[in-house]
């Protein structure tokens, strides 16, 4: 196939697309003409597992806004704005609005993903999101998370959406801070399934000392620092696996994965 004639289908490829395009619109125009808006629909998409916006709480705020839909021509309806009053929900990650050739603006949101939920030193408690944002604790409802406590001490001042990957320990160009790292580990234990299973809780006596709680057996597992946490887990999965189903679960009070190549155990 020669240049020109490649040229050629791209054009054609393009000019297509902009009719569709224009016919779509000229469509949704003559459906949407004369029609007033008879219905608000709000639907959360993953309320079944997170429950940080409810849909009567978005519809109340958009009927009440200037954006409101009820009774307004179709044609006039602005779901751009809707939808920009809605992102200005905290616990919102997406939304979608539309209309419908029924007369109804359907709303179509999602929630945003806590992976961690932090107890610092300062009595402070905060939800850290799957993309390292803060997410603030709504006494309305608590998700089923990681729980991380202890003497836990932020080189920020805790807002809402901020990203806690931005900081670092000391200069723009140093390690990572404490909580970017407590935040990688809880993202890796929420996307295991054994382990976000296994582990409920994270206490941090201070940074080279982290202790985890398990669901399963009355042990408490020594982390040490956060530092090739995946190898450590992956040895202590492995003791899980071949020594305890002999030993019994309830043999041991410390699994200490502190040290290189070996798991030392207490007994009770």
């Amino acid at each position: 196939m020669n240049r020109k004639l490649r040229i050629g289908l791209k054009v054609l490829a393009w000019l297509f697309v902009m009719a569709w395009a224009i016919y779509g619109l000229s469509y949704a125009s003559k459906v949407y003409k004369g029609k007033r808006c008879n219905k608000l629909e709000v639907r959360v998409l993953d309320s079944a597992k997170l429950n940080f916006v409810r849909a009567k709480d978005v519809y109340r705020t958009i009927v009440k806004s200037q954006y409101s839909p009820i009774g307004q021509s179709l044609s006039k309806v602005n779901t751009n704005r809707i939808e920009q009053e809605i992102y200005q929900m905290a616990a919102v990650r997406d939304v979608q609005a539309f209309k419908t050739a029924k007369g109804e603006v359907v709303v179509e949101i999602t929630q945003r993903q806590p992976v961690l939920r932090v107890f610092n030193a300062k009595g402070q408690t905060y939800y850290i999101d799957d993309s390292g944002k803060i997410l603030l604790y709504s006494s309305g409802f608590a998700a089923n998370t990681l729980v991380a406590n202890g003497n836990i001490v932020e080189p920020f001042k805790v807002v809402p959406n901020l990203d806690v990957t931005a900081f670092t320990d000391s200069t723009k160009e140093g390690p990572k801070n404490f909580i970017h790292k407590l935040y990688e580990f809880a993202l890796f234990v929420s996307n295991d399934k054994f382990w976000n299973a296994q582990i409920e809780q994270v206490y941090v006596r201070n940074r080279n000392n982290i202790e985890l709680i398990p669901l399963v057996g009355p042990h408490v597992i020594m982390l040490g620092n956060l530092d090739n946490y995946e190898i450590k887990l992956k040895k202590l999965k492995l003791f899980y696996e071949k020594a305890l189903p002999v030993e019994g679960w309830n043999k041991y009070t410390i699994i200490n994965l502190k040290f290189q190549n070996q798991i030392v155990c207490t007994k009770y």
